[in-house]
Formats: structure tokens, C-alpha cells, sequence
């Protein structure tokens, strides 16, 4: 019952987080995958949001993909909360981005929201072909508990990759399938004939074989309809075939204020914000907690599923892409605990290159404010600098500029501090009239503060571009 106010109460706030212009996008269209690790079995929604190239793009090309995850404790949200930064990244990157709807605690606790981040993975990688993606430029992302899962998808990716034995994928039971396919959602807004909905002939490979496929043209039509499309599954693969994992590439992951670490007590955590009024009350972190981590006498703490901090550096280095893009906020009990995450993911034993960093002066889930009237410059410049890091390892380019825009906005106090230097000093001669990137920075808000009718964060008074 907690569970369920609490999130009618996130819904309603979610709603004015969008209301503030400019509006997001709402979702392309969905599909309904089955669960093939949890042994609850079971189905789940993947919500697409593509960019405007998807439709017209040459037949052979594959674009990226970002596979998302919401926050919410584990227990609220939807595949819709992130729509901001779907925005930022299907305009900025032009990837695709899927937000996974995973399973809520507590009628799903630990660890079926892993186990359906992992199957939403292997299952866009298995279906890359017919989606238009490419497995080889995947990236995953995530906010809150989401980015929880940014970290511990990719631990239980690696062990079904080197068969560690401790989850394995099985066919879905006949009894899910037959319920499955009877509640199939409608698609009676679709006009079905051959030019929108083309059948497949032959017999089906598996339980959860589709008899759909929708060609490009196609879908662009089903698209215009009102109603998001809702399908089934796609053609079989080796996966529904044969229960393989299908070959893929994380090329980053990119974590918003993640918690990575439960072996250490809620107390411990909010003692070390310095700004302890603007820690999350204990009533919404105890249902967090008791609905995900139940019964409480069977979960291990030391789970990397759980805490991804608690995996060896062995485990972190071979499940891990080498760019991780790793925001934590100051005013927030997750925020020591991130920070030293990250730090260890750049230290030598584990030796990736990470991103981003403490933002400073600002609470936990600052970019997700319920307000009606604006969306916060802060929030939409760090979505940028992340998208600018996603871009650049995706294969395209990116300036320092662009991936250091959010100190026009905040303090940032960054990871990867010393690569920005030998990257600005390489980049600072490069404006019109050999203008410095400094100055050029300066120029650029004296700009955005002249616009009418253009309101900003006010920068900080210690944060005057990259130091």
C-alpha cells in the first residue's frame, strides 16, 4: 500500500517535471520482452524513443543505442521519468534510447530488476538487425537506483558471457507464453494490412516467436497513429532459439547519483552529507530498502548484483566498457560512496577513464525538480556534457567545451580533471581569431544572458569555466 501512494504521488509529480517547456517527447513505440533469467519468469516493457533519422536512414545503417533504467528506489517510476534525457540523446547523439520498465519492488524484489536490465540488453542486441541498431555501440545509462543497475547489469552480463554459473537463461514456461499471447496488447489502431503489418509463414521457432514484423515504411505509418505501438516479440534468434548470449560491445556506462555500496548502514551514509536537511527522509529510504532487499535475511550485502562496489577489481575491469561518465551529487548520502566508486574505477587496478564528477551545492536527483515553469539549466547542461562523452565514444567528436558546459552552471569537481587540461590545452587555439577556450566560454554566457526571454542557472562564483 506505501509503495502504491508513493508512487501515484511520483507519477503527479513526474507530470509537472514534464509540463516545463520545452516538452519532451513522448515515446516512439514499445515492446513487451520476456523474462528468460528471473525464475519468476514473466514479461516487461521496453519504451523506444528514436531520433529523426531512424526512418530515413540508409538500409545498412545501424545506430547506437542507449538502454536506460529510471530511479526510483527500485520501487517507483516508470520508463517515461527519463524522457529529458531520451530528448538530449536521440537530438544530440542520435542514438536510439530505450528505457527498460523494469519489475518494481516489492511484488519483484532483488534481484529481478538486474536480471530484466540484462535480458533488455541481451534482447536488443539479439534484435539488433531488425531494430536498426548496432550491438557494437551500446552504452548503458541510468539515475538513482537506475544507475545501480548501470553497474551491476554489465557484472551479471559478464558472468552469463564466461558461463560463472550463477544465473542461467531458460526458455519462458508454455503456461507464460499461452498467457502472454492471449493478453498481447491490441493493435487495432493499426491498419493490418500487407502495406502497414507484413505475417510470417512457417511454423514458429519459440514460445515467444513473433508473428509480426513491421518493414521501416511501416512503421512510420503505425507510428503516426495516436496510440503507442505495442508489439510482441521479434523473429527468433539464438538467443530464443538456443538460449545463447548474443555478441555485443558496452562502449560506456553513464550513472547518475548511483548507490553502490549497501554493506554500509543508511545512518553511515546521511552522516556524511554535509547538508543532512537535504537528505531523503527515512520513511521513503526504508521502503526503498525493505521493498527491494526482502526478505532481509536472505540478501547479501556483498552481492555485486547489489553492490557493485563489492566486486572484485578483476570482476570491474573485465565487465566494465573503459569510459564510465559518473555524476554524484554534494548534497547527498550516495555521494561519498559514488565518489570513492569512482575514484577506484580510474586507480590503476581497475584502470578505466571516468568522466564527470561531484556537482556541487546540489541535492540528490537535482535534475528531476517537479517544476511546472522551467527545467533547470543545470540539469539540461550536464545532460549535454554527458551526451558530448556518449558522442565522442560512439565515434564521433566532441569538444572540451561541450564536455565541461555544466561548470557554466555548477561547480564540478571532476574525475578526469588532468585529461581536460591536456585535451584544452590541445583545443584552446582552435576558436576564430585564436581566441582562448576560456574566453570563448566567457563570449558564449555573456550570449546566453543577453537572449530575451532566456533564463539561466546562475553560474557559481568559484567555477569560471574549466580551472
Amino acid at each position: 500500500m506505501k509503495a502504491s501512494i508513493w508512487r501515484a504521488l511520483m507519477a503527479i509529480g513526474m507530470k509537472f517535471h514534464h509540463f516545463a517547456e520545452p516538452k519532451p517527447p513522448r515515446p516512439n513505440f514499445k515492446i513487451i520482452v520476456p523474462s528468460r533469467l528471473s525464475p519468476r519468469g514473466g514479461t516487461f516493457k521496453l519504451v523506444f524513443y528514436i531520433p529523426d533519422s531512424y526512418l530515413s536512414a540508409p538500409d545498412g545503417y545501424r545506430f547506437p543505442v542507449v538502454v536506460n533504467f529510471h530511479g526510483g528506489g527500485f520501487t517507483l517510476g516508470t520508463g517515461t521519468d527519463d524522457a529529458r534525457w531520451a530528448s538530449t540523446v536521440i537530438h544530440q547523439v542520435e542514438a536510439v534510447f530505450v528505457s527498460v520498465e523494469y519489475r518494481l519492488a516489492p511484488e519483484y524484489p532483488f534481484s529481478v530488476g538486474v536480471e530484466d536490465g540484462t535480458d533488455a540488453l541481451m534482447y536488443l542486441a539479439s534484435h539488433a538487425e531488425e531494430l536498426r541498431l548496432d550491438p557494437h555501440r551500446m552504452a548503458l545509462s541510468g539515475f538513482s537506483a537506475g544507475g545501480n543497475f548501470a553497474f551491476t547489469v554489465p557484472l551479471m552480463l559478464l558472468d552469463l558471457q564466461t558461463d560463472a554459473g550463477k544465473r542461467s537463461l531458460h526458455e519462458p514456461s508454455l503456461q507464460q507464453s499461452s498467457s502472454r499471447l492471449n493478453s498481447r496488447p491490441s493493435t487495432s489502431h493499426l491498419n493490418t494490412s500487407h502495406s502497414h503489418l507484413r505475417t510470417h509463414a512457417g511454423p514458429s521457432t519459440s514460445a515467444f516467436s513473433s508473428t509480426l514484423s513491421l518493414p521501416r515504411p511501416d512503421l512510420e505509418n503505425a507510428m503516426s497513429s495516436s496510440s503507442v505501438l505495442k508489439l510482441s516479440d521479434l523473429e527468433p534468434t539464438a538467443l530464443e532459439i538456443a538460449q545463447q548470449v548474443p555478441d555485443l560491445s558496452l562502449k560506456a556506462i553513464v550513472s547518475f547519483y548511483p548507490p553502490t555500496d549497501f554493506r554500509s548502514s543508511r545512518k553511515d551514509k546521511r552522516a556524511t552529507n554535509p547538508a543532512p536537511e537535504k537528505n531523503l527522509p527515512p520513511m521513503l529510504t526504508n521502503l526503498f530498502d525493505e521493498s527491494y532487499m526482502h526478505p532481509s535475511d536472505l540478501i547479501d550485502l556483498c552481492d555485486p548484483y547489489l553492490s557493485p562496489a563489492a566486486a572484485s577489481d578483476a570482476q570491474l575491469k573485465a565487465a566494465y566498457p573503459d569510459d564510465i561518465i559518473l555524476y554524484t551529487c554534494e548534497y547527498d548520502m550516495l555521494n561519498v560512496e559514488g565518489k570513492e566508486f569512482g575514484e577506484r574505477l580510474q586507480g590503476d587496478n581497475v584502470g578505466k577513464t571516468v568522466h564527470g564528477g561531484e556537482v556541487k551545492a546540489v541535492p540528490h536527483a537535482f535534475d528531476k525538480k517537479p517544476n511546472p515553469v522551467r527545467f533547470p539549466k543545470s540539469a539540461d547542461r550536464i545532460y549535454s556534457e554527458a551526451c558530448a562523452e556518449l558522442r565522442r565514444v560512439f565515434g564521433g567528436r566532441s569538444s572540451v567545451e561541450e564536455r565541461t558546459q555544466l561548470e557554466l552552471s555548477k561547480a564540478v569537481e571532476r574525475f578526469d580533471d588532468e585529461e581536460l587540461r591536456r585535451d584544452g590545452d590541445t583545443d584552446a587555439l582552435i576558436g576564430e581569431g585564436g581566441t582562448t577556450r576560456s574566453e570563448r566560454e566567457l563570449e558564449r554566457e555573456t550570449r546566453w544572458r543577453e537572449a530575451p526571454d532566456i533564463t539561466i542557472d546562475e553560474p557559481p562564483s568559484d567555477a569560471n569555466g574549466v580551472k
